[in-house]
């Protein structure tokens, strides 16, 4: 198991060309190992973004997307960016929320079965990513688990353990069920405000205990674990560099 960075962690930061390089370089300071790809201007040509990737010394791990907003429409400009960027796996998230009965579940899987058809003949792994949403439930069984089962097996699950907090789904639930068809797992923390308001935390500085949780991916057989941030109480980057060392903290042993 290994750790990356979520980079639309840093979204504001990567909206041209200077600024995606000086994000690049930063992030392998801080000494993370590989990127997940999201939030980078769709102005910037696919070779910069490759460029400013290689130049960094940062491995692109994954890509994700939004459906349908910049997906749904044309997954082939997608699938190529992820390509460019030598991407193993393309992540697509927002289930739209029109599908809410299992008739149109059904129809919704399957557009993303086809789309994940195009993703793999393409070489890399496709995979759903639930947000906080998709895991209530649908007639008594989680809309996430209902896609998935849909969905043939290669298309994987992209978990973000903190989406599934106060669901009633837990994340032992989720590592169990899709161990072996879920690679990548997103880590991100949060603390509750005395205003009552939850604020986005450097993982360690939340109200959540990530140890346990490394163990538990570790033991699923998850591939990598991406910290993940989109607001924050000071600097971004200050931020990201606070996950990285907490987490190689409390990183399972063996």
């Amino acid at each position: 198991m290994k750790l990356g960075f979520q980079m639309s962690s840093v979204t504001p930061y990567l909206q041209s060309v200077e600024q995606l390089q000086a994000a690049c370089e930063k992030v392998a300071q801080m000494g993370y190992e590989g990127v997940q790809l999201q939030g980078v201007s769709t102005d910037i040509p696919d070779g910069e973004i490759a460029r400013a990737l290689q130049q960094a010394g940062l491995r692109c791990v994954a890509t994700q997307e939004d459906y349908p907003a910049g997906f749904g429409a044309n997954p082939e400009r997608f699938i190529a960016r992820a390509q460019a960027c030598g991407s193993r796996y393309l992540t697509c998230a927002l289930l739209p929320r029109e599908v809410d009965s299992p008739e149109k579940l059904q129809r919704f899987g399957e557009t993303f079965a086809q789309i994940g058809e195009k993703v793999k003949q393409a070489g890399m792994v496709f995979a759903f990513h639930p947000i906080g949403r998709d895991f209530q439930p649908m007639d008594g069984v989680p809309v996430y688990e209902r896609l998935m089962d849909l969905l043939p097996p290669e298309i994987q699950l992209t978990f973000c353990v903190y989406a599934s907090f106060g669901s009633g789904v837990s994340y032992e639930q989720v590592l169990q069920k899709f161990c072996g068809r879920m690679d990548l797992v997103h880590l991100k923390d949060s603390l509750r405000l005395p205003s009552g308001e939850e604020q986005l935390m450097p993982l360690g500085e939340g109200s959540h205990d990530w140890k346990p949780v490394l163990a538990a991916c570790q033991d699923a057989g998850v591939q990598w674990v991406f910290a993940e941030q989109e607001r924050w109480n000071r600097d971004a980057f200050d931020c990201a560099a606070a996950s990285l060392q907490y987490v190689q903290s409390v990183w399972p042993q063996g």
